[in-house]
């Protein structure tokens, strides 16, 4: 009988043992699975941060790129347009008229040619300081006979023409709403003075 309890003893222990040894294992095993995963996650939130960050530095490295390539050109509302038509010629002649002479590169129309509009002129001048002052200018053309229609304006992206569009409306609201002022954009806002301290400034001008 002694024998029997201790043999039974025995296989007890053993079977203790090996319990411990399976749950030390299933522990490890928990625990590698768990540090693996870990591991995986931060190296995958670690790739998809690397990759936003490099598409946000490629979308602002090209929109300064746009903008800069922007910042040489210059745009022509309300040029008659033919299928004859030399645009060098015209872009010249407009600027002749407030009394700029630069060098004039790549005139082209822009957009899609249609029988019920007429397509804004393009092109391209030598720095932003030349875009400047014929943009400085341009004013001169309401004063002139057959260039009243004619505007001219830098060469905006899409959203800075809808802000821009938005301005234009605003400004008629303006000037309808208080006509014995003069309105006007400068520097993106809408500014003003009296009709009379206008006329005594172009006088100058």
């Amino acid at each position: 009988s002694s024998g029997i309890n201790a043999e039974y003893g025995g296989l007890k222990n053993v079977e203790t043992l090996l319990q411990n040894v399976v749950q030390n294992e299933l522990k490890s095993v928990q625990t590698t699975v768990k540090s693996e995963i870990k591991s995986y996650s931060s190296a995958l939130t670690n790739t998809c941060s690397a990759v936003f960050s490099e598409k946000k530095i490629r979308a602002a490295v090209k929109s300064a790129t746009d903008k800069e390539d922007r910042s040489r050109n210059v745009i022509i509302y309300g040029v008659e347009e033919s299928d004859t038509e030399v645009i060098p010629e015209k872009v010249s002649k407009i600027l002749q008229e407030i009394g700029e002479k630069p060098i004039v590169k790549d005139c082209c129309r822009v957009g899609a040619k249609k029988s019920t509009t007429i397509r804004p002129v393009k092109f391209t001048l030598s720095s932003c300081d030349m875009v400047t002052q014929v943009l400085r200018k341009a004013r001169l053309l309401r004063s002139k006979d057959g260039f009243k229609s004619v505007y001219v304006c830098p060469d905006r992206t899409v959203e800075e023409r809808r802000a821009y569009k938005k301005l234009i409306i605003e400004l008629k609201l303006k000037r309808e709403a208080e006509p014995d002022k003069f309105f006007t954009i400068r520097n993106n806002k809408i500014v003003s003075n009296s009709v009379n301290s206008q006329a005594a400034s172009e006088a100058a001008s």
